[in-house]
């Protein structure tokens, strides 16, 4: 069913955004969206509709995406990190989408605040500028001084501007399920995850609360770190639209001259900047991803304040070892070891790598054979490797395009700094610190009671399920649609899958032959070389056999 049907009381918006996608010349894409009908006028009208500014269609898009407003921009700021999804040109126009927008009067934002906190202006600041001296397409800030007299800075969300977001993510949530059904490139990518994901981090983005959190956490992963300040957050002051927060004031990262002036040692400044951010995702594996020059300002001292905590990434463990994989891999030259930390990060679907992958494969990583890391550029590589991937079909999944557009921004910052910057010599130590960490004695031991776990699991379902596909085929129920390579496949599956559980069940059958041969030395009593021969050889039937059944079941081929 046509998913508009459930948005009917956005039609008024659905029909402003067809409006405008014909008039920057994107006709055709409204037609193929059957979004025709909602301009009342026939299919012809829209097809042959003035001609659209004389631009590229990446300018246009980009042009388009602004007058749509703030969740279009944010949209498109989000596909301007996303080279493995669109073409270099697009990918070039939407990043010069800017976040800035007018602001909105000082007296509305006051409004709010005192709505919020139920009292008035001045009896929750001694000062207040109704002038902001920043202003977003989320909100804007003004500077405050508290009772205390501490100088404060209050985020205030614009008016309405949420409501305004989730109808256009709901809109957006219904085109891509449309683009999904209709248009080819749309389904290859799963647009509907794309716009899920985005729609999550925006929605993040509008809780105030939720970016305190955040600040107060890399307050406290960073309180022992001399060089990085994080403002304070105070919490009687903000809401969730609300934030208030400690007041820095410094130099801003990519202000040359303002840094030169202060006489700023710009090399050492570099590799700090470089440093936290490195230790952000190697050792926290919490970081901020929007590291664009006015989130960062230096401080007497030379120390990094950093500040707006609205976009940030996490790391879970499986991610972060398929990109330390994924590093050691580079380094060493291994394209097979790259494949497998790809299909770890799921970035290839496990097995599905073709010939002409694994050959690209094998030309991507023969570049960085005999380069010193001084001379291997973090961008360089992420294009390089997303260049690889759309050519494959291929995608990142959210949190790792957002980790390695964190890396590639931050690179680029650092070396305004210092031009001889380089991330992959800077990232060694702490690569290596977090390898040494994951093999630890307890962190393996953690692995492998998690791996025991999932296998235990798997011995107890195989059977019903084994026990359940056989009565299908004998009722008859069982169908297998398949292509001869899909048929070759599923048989090396199957019996392999036969190998393993007949080996798995010699295993069980030797550790149920020791602990019985456990229970009658002890309950009769009964020892002597036959009984102790026994045992032992039990054991080493345990041990062989699990050992096998681990290799098998870690076997890639």
């Amino acid at each position: 069913m046509w998913p508009l049907v459930r948005q009917a009381r956005h039609l008024g918006r659905y029909r402003e955004i067809a409006q405008v996608l014909v008039h920057h010349g994107f006709g055709y894409l409204v037609d193929q969206l059957g979004l025709s009908g909602l301009l009342s006028l026939p299919r012809r009208v829209i097809l042959r509709a003035p001609a659209p500014p004389p631009l590229g269609s990446a300018a246009r898009l980009r042009e388009a995406l602004i007058e749509l407003g703030p969740t279009f921009v944010k949209l498109g700021q989000a596909l301007s990190t996303r080279p493995d999804l669109l073409p270099a040109d697009v990918v070039a126009e939407l990043s010069k989408l800017q976040d800035t927008v007018p602001p909105f009067p000082g007296d509305q934002a006051v409004a709010l605040i005192e709505a919020t906190f139920n009292r008035p202006l001045d009896q929750l600041f001694i000062a207040f500028d109704r002038q902001p001296f920043a202003a977003a397409s989320l909100g804007q800030v003004h500077a405050a001084v508290l009772p205390d007299g501490t100088q404060v800075v209050v985020k205030v969300q614009r008016p309405d501007i949420a409501s305004r977001i989730q109808t256009d993510l709901a809109i957006l949530a219904d085109l891509a399920t449309l683009a999904q059904e209709r248009l080819a490139f749309a389904a290859q990518y799963n647009l509907s995850e794309i716009v899920w994901e985005f729609s999550a981090m925006l929605r993040a983005e509008l809780d105030y609360v939720r970016e305190g959190r955040n600040a107060e956490r890399f307050r406290q992963m960073f309180c022992t770190n001399p060089h990085i300040y994080i403002p304070r957050v105070y919490w009687e002051y903000t809401d969730s639209r609300i934030l208030t927060t400690e007041r820095i004031v410094g130099v801003k990262l990519n202000d040359m001259a303002g840094l030169r002036a202060a006489g700023v040692d710009m090399s050492r400044l570099a590799r700090a900047s470089l440093d936290i951010t490195l230790e952000e995702i190697f050792t926290h594996g919490f970081f901020h991803s929007d590291p664009h020059p006015g989130n960062f300002f230096v401080l007497d001292g030379d120390v990094l304040g950093v500040v707006d905590f609205g976009q940030v990434g996490t790391l879970d463990h499986a991610t972060m070892q398929g990109l330390l994989w994924l590093m050691g891999a580079l380094v060493n030259h291994d394209s097979q070891g790259l494949l497998r930390s790809l299909e770890r990060l799921e970035v290839i679907p496990r097995r599905a790598a073709n010939l002409a992958l694994r050959r690209d494969l094998e030309r991507f990583v023969e570049g960085f054979v005999d380069r010193p890391l001084g001379l291997i550029s973090a961008r360089e590589t992420f294009d390089s490797l997303t260049t690889l991937l759309r050519r494959h079909r291929l995608t990142i999944p959210g949190p790792l395009a957002t980790l390695l557009k964190t890396i590639v921004m931050m690179e680029g910052l650092g070396m305004q700094l210092d031009p001889n910057l380089n991330v992959f010599a800077a990232a060694r130590p702490y690569i290596q610190r977090a390898l040494r960490e994951q093999m630890n004695p307890t962190a393996l031991g953690a692995q492998a009671l998690a791996g025991g776990r999932e296998l235990g699991e798997l011995a107890f379902d195989l059977p019903i399920q084994i026990s359940q596909t056989l009565q299908h085929l004998n009722d008859g129920e069982l169908r297998i649609q398949t292509r001869e390579l899909e048929l070759r496949r599923l048989a090396a599956a199957l019996i392999g899958a036969a190998n393993r559980l007949a080996l798995a069940l010699v295993v069980a059958a030797f550790i149920v032959g020791v602990a019985a041969l456990v229970i009658a030395m002890r309950a009769l009593d009964w020892y002597g070389v036959l009984p102790w021969t026994l045992l032992f050889i039990g054991i080493g039937g345990v041990i062989t056999g699990g050992i096998m059944l681990t290799l098998a079941l870690l076997r890639r081929e």
